[in-house]
């Protein structure tokens, strides 16, 4: 059964457009300049936006002529629907003619009982052939030129109809075809605008890290007016996000290593935390029965130690003493703040001490996927240390 097939306007062309310009006016043209490849994904985003207004524009064509052609086919069909109702009421004249036509043909000759008022025709001083001839003329051809009528009639309306379902038929078929182009283009459509989406995204990275570049040179020569114009074209693209990795890149990295000193509870904390290494990340575990997040595995380890800190990272951040980065002994905890945008201090692993990265070694349940391992200690995002 053929279904309606209705086309948005094409809103979503310049939804993006508008997008897209406004990605595109952050940037000065004199810092547009200097990157080539942003002007090229300006370009390609350009041309993807014109091909995707083409196809749109196709869509709406395709979709008008197919619901023309459905329209026709529902014309189409109430002509045929009462070409079939008065080709029945033909057939029912035509039975109903040829019942009386051999009625009266044997009311008159074989049960030779004619209606009173043709029997004068019979008594008349003419031949019997004459008063027959004269019947047939007056009654049975009335009824022959009668059923003639409705056969010429009947057959009319048939060879009408054969036209009209040759002429859905063909309208059928144009429909069909409409829809499987309509069908096409759609997903031709929904490429594009994946595709689209994704180079928009490229250049909204792009122009971050090109903004992340002007800072750090701003940052150098001490101009605080062009660092904040970088932060500022950097947040109208990716939001706060974007800011703060602009800010994070112009700050000093902090100097993380150990003090050389130990103690008896971080090493029995941290040999603890090696006991379990891969076992995997498990959100909410604590044990290891189940395996461990980030913060269940510094609580374990450390209660191994005879120490009770609190669940969270964040608990865990404000139930520790502070401990200068430049000064960390082995089973000292490392806090991060805001890995996922949530403003938080949502990350904790332990130093090491020494291992695989030498100095700048830590032990963590790091995330989903993983096991608890070794891995280099990292600074982004990290807000401080602290021991128990």
């Amino acid at each position: 059964m053929l279904r309606a097939i209705i086309v948005p306007r094409a809103r979503s062309r310049r939804l993006v457009l508008a997008i897209v310009m406004g990605i595109l006016s952050v940037v000065a043209p004199a810092e547009m300049s200097r990157g080539a490849t942003i002007a090229e994904t300006q370009r390609l985003i350009a041309a993807l936006s014109e091909k995707l207004a083409h196809q749109e524009m196709l869509s709406e064509s395709l979709a008008e002529k197919y619901n023309a052609a459905k329209q026709s086919i529902r014309t189409i069909d109430g002509t045929l629907a009462a070409l079939s109702i008065q080709i029945a009421q033909k057939k029912a004249a035509l039975a109903q003619t040829s019942e009386s036509l051999v009625a009266a043909t044997i009311h008159s000759y074989i049960a030779g009982a004619a209606d009173a008022q043709w029997l004068d025709l019979f008594r008349q001083d003419t031949l019997l052939s004459d008063a027959r001839q004269l019947y047939e003329s007056q009654v049975l051809g009335n009824l022959r030129d009668l059923k003639i009528q409705l056969k010429t009639q009947r057959d009319a309306l048939n060879r009408t109809q054969q036209e009209r379902r040759h002429q859905r038929a063909l309208k059928a078929n144009e429909a069909a075809k409409m829809q499987g182009l309509l069908a096409q283009n759609a997903r031709n459509e929904a490429a594009t605008r994946a595709t689209l989406a994704t180079v928009t995204k490229k250049l909204k990275r792009q122009i971050i890290d090109y903004q992340i570049g002007v800072a750090r040179a701003a940052s150098k020569r001490g101009d605080d007016k062009a660092v904040a114009k970088a932060v500022a074209a950097a947040a109208a693209v990716g939001g706060q996000a974007a800011a703060n990795e602009v800010l994070a890149a112009i700050k000093p990295k902090p100097h993380v290593g150990g003090s050389g000193a130990t103690s008896a509870a971080g090493l029995r904390a941290l040999r603890a935390a090696m006991s379990v290494r891969g076992l995997p990340y498990v959100w909410g575990g604590e044990s290891p029965k189940y395996g461990f997040d980030c913060s269940g595995l510094t609580q374990w380890s450390w209660a191994r130690a005879g120490f009770y800190i609190p669940r969270t990272a964040a608990t865990q951040y404000y139930a520790t003493k502070r401990v200068p980065l430049n000064k960390l002994q082995p089973g000292d905890l490392l806090f991060y703040y805001n890995l996922d945008n949530d403003h938080q201090i949502d990350h904790v692993v332990m130093y090491a001490g020494q291992g695989p990265w030498g100095d700048k070694t830590i032990i963590s349940a790091a995330h989903r996927g993983t096991v608890i391992s070794f891995s280099p200690l990292f600074t982004y995002g990290l807000i401080g240390a602290g021991r128990p």
